[in-house]
């Protein structure tokens, strides 16, 4: 079949695959905060213990068909479920229709992806960033880049630091994801000790700072990261500020950042360079506004 044939039915097929892998990121979202297994035992309410079967467990649709409640009990089921296996099923078809032809990436993004949606909905009710879920953002952060640099693809996989040693020009080649993880790291790292020692109180939780390292392995030590870093904390600002003229949230509550710093990263996986153009033009254009002119 001609490529333009098969491309909407392999999307398509990657969203029904991701709808399925987010039902099991649901389990993960209810389970890991809990430190309970993932496996067994199996899907089951919550509210009456009753195993629920395959009609219960068709992605979003048995949320539907059943209007959101328990076939057994008649308990309402939380709409997290859905929206889930929703956003993975996007999350799913976004890798394939933009990485097409390249399947090792997509998937890869598509892991790091659903990885980053458990971390939200986790941070967002519990407050906690998983060690495990961050480890997977990383690692497959660390295998994008042993990709690029296996394929020889120039200006990827590697950053260059070249010294004079002994007369002559000595190259040094050190993968970009662990120069992005210390950096990412350590530049969040340096934000967390200097908000505590102005504000004298807490900014960001240890999690936060793993989850920025393992970002920081995708996105790389540049310009993508510094977008991710203003793009998050524009959100957060913007959240909080609501939150407060809302009234959900006071001033000395703790609203977690995970939630956008995963999102945030998730956008950039999928569109890093309009996205860091939009951030870098707006930025440079209030740093030309607030100083009245430019060099």
């Amino acid at each position: 079949m001609p490529t333009l044939a098969i491309q909407p039915v392999a999307v398509a097929l990657a969203g029904v695959l991701g709808s399925v892998v987010g039902s099991f990121l649901n389990v993960c979202i209810f389970r890991l905060p809990q430190k309970e297994s993932i496996v067994f035992p199996g899907s089951h309410c919550y509210s009456c213990g009753q195993e629920l079967g395959f009609v219960d467990l068709i992605p979003v649709f048995s949320y539907l068909f059943l209007r959101g409640r328990c076939r057994h009990c008649g308990k309402p089921f939380s709409a997290q479920y859905p929206l889930v296996e929703a956003l993975t099923a996007a999350l799913f078809a976004l890798a394939v229709y933009y990485f097409w032809g390249q399947w090792l990436l997509a998937t890869l993004v598509a892991s790091a992806g659903s990885a980053l949606i458990v971390v939200f909905f986790i941070d967002l009710k519990h407050l906690i960033i998983p060690d495990e879920v961050t480890a997977i953002v990383w690692v497959t952060g660390l295998v994008r880049d042993v990709y690029w640099l296996a394929v020889g693809k120039a200006g990827w996989g590697a950053i260059w630091f070249e010294e004079s040693y002994l007369g002559g020009p000595v190259r040094v080649a050190l993968p970009r994801s662990l120069v992005g993880t210390v950096v990412g790291a350590g530049l969040f790292y340096a934000v967390a000790w200097l908000f505590e020692r102005v504000f004298r109180k807490e900014s960001m939780g240890g999690g936060d700072i793993k989850l920025a390292g393992a970002v920081g392995a995708w996105l790389g030590p540049g310009y993508q990261f510094l977008s991710f870093f203003l793009l998050a904390v524009f959100v957060g600002a913007v959240i909080g500020v609501v939150l407060m003229a809302l009234r959900k949230k006071g001033r000395r509550e703790q609203i977690p950042f995970g939630p956008m710093m995963a999102a945030s990263a998730l956008a950039l996986m999928l569109w890093g360079e309009p996205i860091t153009a939009f951030v870098l033009r707006l930025y440079t254009a209030g740093a030309v506004g607030a100083g009245g002119g430019s060099l």
